[in-house]
């Protein structure tokens, strides 16, 4: 049977470019593609090198054997015989006659390629790091100029290399079609499918009617066609519905609408993704006023030689509103206090606890005596500092996190990406924060991963393991007091 390419697949042979990545919803067929690729390549370009890299080893050899050896030993007798096998490894390598050969890995490793695919580098971040550094730094800089590269992947939270080269080439995607950016062979050209465009995402006509779609999922749908100029049709809406029932808080993940939304679905084995998807659909990240009238809490974890993170809250009635999220590196204990007394002087915090985790009792802050970090930070007069006593089991602490979740709030900006592509930020953080996958048993462990994301779910945990307030009456504020904030605020822009 000769291989047709579907809708996705002949939109991006039609227009691919040196350099190719490609965000996409499930069962496109672009590791079909690649692999069918590499192999015209392999037979048709005599000393070609191509290789295919996969996030787990076990997928590679099953696309080796089901696709490529698949298809060549299916090839006319006659091209069999013209170009023959010289090496032929049932699990990963075919080489040709004609001095070409194929590799299909799940390392960065095999030399210099003409044609490289790398299939979900997203989950291989994730669940791999090390892999995907490998893959990053080895197989990436082994291909020349003139070479043919595709990236593809689902995406895996927002953060990351995979994140961030989407970010990249979505940003300079959008100045290539406003004409004022060229590509050049080693920029990325970005591509994004969607699930609305696999023709296949439908029910049967007779079945529709049964689907109801909710007022919430018919505003999502109609905001899909505004931003994305498409039209989802009654028999798309139902499968969608459907899917979502199955899916879940994965559903954004696994069949994105937008490039945008992609990156808002959960990571797998995120600790977590089930109650932050439950935040994003009942409109608790939005836009969070400071109340002048409510005390303000701060909740931190402590870094020397890496990162420091500080969440800001207030507590308003029974919901914990989080105001903003500051992280930073290599940074000593005056530094963060500057940072306090800025919010308090400029945006009026009244500060009420800052609280540490247990190694607050530290001393490395202190240089020249054998004070803690907690004496530290109150000798720099930033107010109350409280050490929260350290639990046993770090997984009671993160089962805390997720029942105080259902009370949370967060200000979109203030707790959002800390600055355009870096995929660093509060809720990016909480997001990323995930158990460490074990390639043996298959299955995710109870602790989590090493991360950078490690530092700002750590921050957050403090206020579940040791924030316990009772529900405070907003402080009426006398004129006189707050005239003189003002006047403060202005004497430090005037001297600023």
């Amino acid at each position: 049977m000769l291989f047709r390419l579907n809708d996705a697949q002949e939109e991006f042979d039609d227009e691919a470019w040196y350099r190719n990545l490609i965000l996409k919803s499930r069962q496109h067929g672009f590791t079909t593609y690649a692999c069918i690729r590499s192999l015209d390549t392999a037979l048709f370009m005599p000393n070609s090198a191509c290789g295919l890299i996969f996030h787990k080893k076990e997928d590679a050899v099953e696309k080796f054997r089901t696709k490529i050896l698949y298809a060549y030993d299916r090839l006319p007798a006659w091209l069999r015989a013209e170009i023959a096998p010289t090496k032929r490894d049932e699990s990963s390598t075919l080489e040709l006659s004609n001095g070409s050969r194929i590799i299909c890995t799940a390392s960065g490793r095999g030399g210099r390629f003409q044609y490289l695919h790398i299939s979900e580098l997203g989950p291989m971040v994730s669940m791999f790091p090390a892999r995907a550094e490998e893959v990053v730094t080895g197989a990436l800089n082994a291909v020349g100029p003139d070479a043919f590269v595709t990236i593809e992947s689902t995406a895996m939270g927002a953060f990351g290399d995979y994140f961030e080269r989407c970010q990249r080439a979505l940003s300079l995607d959008r100045q290539v079609q406003a004409g004022t950016k060229k590509l050049t062979k080693l920029d990325y050209k970005f591509f994004f499918f969607a699930w609305w465009q696999d023709r296949r995402n439908v029910l049967p006509a007779d079945e529709v009617d049964e689907v109801p779609i909710s007022e919430e999922l018919a505003k999502y749908f109609t905001k899909v066609e505004d931003t994305m100029g498409c039209r989802l049709f009654p028999a798309q809406r139902a499968w969608y519905a459907k899917k979502y029932e199955e899916q879940k808080f994965a559903m954004k993940r696994e069949h994105p609408s937008t490039p945008e939304e992609a990156f808002e679905g959960s990571v797998e084995g995120a600790f977590y993704a089930a109650e932050l998807a439950a935040i994003e659909r009942e409109g608790r990240i939005c836009d969070l006023p400071h109340n002048p009238a409510l005390p303000v809490y701060t909740f931190w974890d402590i870094g020397r030689s890496d990162s420091t993170a500080i969440w800001v809250m207030q507590q308003v009635g029974p919901w914990l509103h989080f105001l903003r999220y500051y992280e930073n590196s290599g940074k000593g204990a005056d530094h963060y206090a500057r940072v306090i007394q800025k919010w308090r002087d400029e945006l009026g915090y009244r500060f009420h606890t800052h609280y540490l985790p247990h190694d607050g009792n530290n001393s490395d802050w202190s240089v020249t005596d054998n004070r803690t970090r907690k004496e530290v930070l109150e000798d720099l007069k930033i107010g109350r500092v409280e050490v929260v006593e350290r639990i046993e089991h770090l997984m009671d602490g993160i089962e805390m996190t997720r029942q105080m979740l259902a009370r949370c709030k967060f200000d979109a900006v203030g707790c959002g990406e800390t600055s355009p592509g870096s995929g660093r930020g509060g809720l990016l953080s909480l997001r990323a924060y995930c158990s460490k996958y074990d390639e043996k048993t298959k299955t995710w462990s109870d602790g989590p991963v090493k991360s950078w994301a490690n530092h700002g779910a750590d921050a957050f945990r403090q206020c579940a393991q040791g924030f316990d307030k009772p529900v405070e009456k907003p402080q009426a504020t006398s004129p006189s007091a707050a005239r003189k904030r003002r006047a403060d605020r202005m004497r430090s822009a005037m001297t600023a």
